[in-house]
């Protein structure tokens, strides 16, 4: 009989303690005052933690939460002031230097700053009193909608970029309009969805307003567009088309070449008919060799023939 009513006492013993300990570890957590912040990337950012109770602090750590342990970011203290760990210098600092009210500040947020910060409150009484505060990294939304019409459909697509990821929707009239969705990760931490709407018979939708809505972070981006009247051709027609001036560009080429080649011909005739005819003793009537002469007729049929 011994043994069970020790068994007894010993488990009501144990239920009292985490009873207790839960209750401890509820109090500690109620003494901190944190609120989470969200906040564009790229920009400043600043975390806060208050510690409630009356204990003395003797200093304030904050720490970044980690998979493996937690990682110390900062320090703040009356006898040592603020001591950044090398791997956050020019990145945070303590911007509020008060042992009960602490903010940490982000410079320039990056990617890598996005998760959850711990600040502990190291007291003369109870020990390590923590908080926890949760830093959230967004982009906003660019958004771009346009439509192209092809021979038998009518494509519309609306794209948005941001971070979170957004979510596209639509609103259009009409009927047999199918939709297909792609979604895209970038390395800076932003997601484009692209939605395109692909309608069978564009012509019904020519006058009409199509809008695109896009949802991030609780509001609504509208971009509205109206589907203007396209020019519908056919594939076949275009290569017949340009296959055509393609070959009247390569005839008026060769008619060109031919005329000019022609012309040339002709000069060139003209100058030897005009150089045979004349006497050789007219050179030597100026006062000029015959010699001379012929030289400076041959130069001027060749510039005749050359002129263009």
């Amino acid at each position: 009989m011994g043994r069970p009513v020790f068994r007894r006492l010993f488990c009501h013993l144990s239920t009292y303690r985490l009873i207790w300990f839960l209750a401890a570890v509820m109090l500690c957590r109620a003494q901190v005052v944190t609120q989470n912040e969200k906040k564009p990337l790229n920009t400043p950012a600043s975390l806060r933690c208050s510690l409630q109770n009356s204990e003395e602090v003797l200093i304030v750590t904050w720490q970044k939460i980690k998979a493996v342990s937690p990682e110390n970011m900062v320090t703040f203290s009356k006898n040592h002031g603020v001591v950044v760990q090398p791997a956050y210098k020019d990145k945070i600092n303590i911007t509020q230097l008060e042992l009960k009210n602490s903010t940490i500040t982000f410079w320039n947020t990056t990617l890598e700053d996005e998760g959850c910060y711990k600040c502990l409150f190291n007291t003369f009484g109870s020990g390590k009193i923590s908080g926890t505060a949760c830093l959230s990294l967004s982009v906003q939304p660019t958004v771009f909608l346009h439509y192209k019409f092809f021979e038998d459909h009518l494509n519309i697509t609306c794209s948005a970029n941001a971070r979170p990821a957004p979510v596209i929707s639509w609103k259009v009239s009409g009927s047999g309009i199918e939709n297909s969705t792609e979604v895209l990760f970038h390395p800076n931490g932003t997601t484009s969805v692209t939605s395109v709407l692909q309608v069978k018979d564009p012509k019904r939708q020519v006058g009409k307003e199509v809008v695109c809505q896009v949802l991030h972070l609780g509001n609504v981006t509208s971009v509205t567009q109206t589907v203007h009247k396209g020019f519908w051709f056919s594939v076949p027609l275009l290569l017949s088309i340009v296959s055509l001036v393609i070959l009247l560009v390569l005839i008026s080429i060769l008619l060109y070449w031919k005329r000019r080649r022609n012309q040339d011909r002709v000069l060139s005739d003209s100058a030897k008919d005009y150089f045979l005819e004349l006497p050789t003793s007219l050179g030597e009537s100026h006062g000029l060799p015959t010699s001379h002469w012929v030289r400076n007729v041959l130069i001027f049929a060749n510039e005749i023939c050359t002129e263009p």
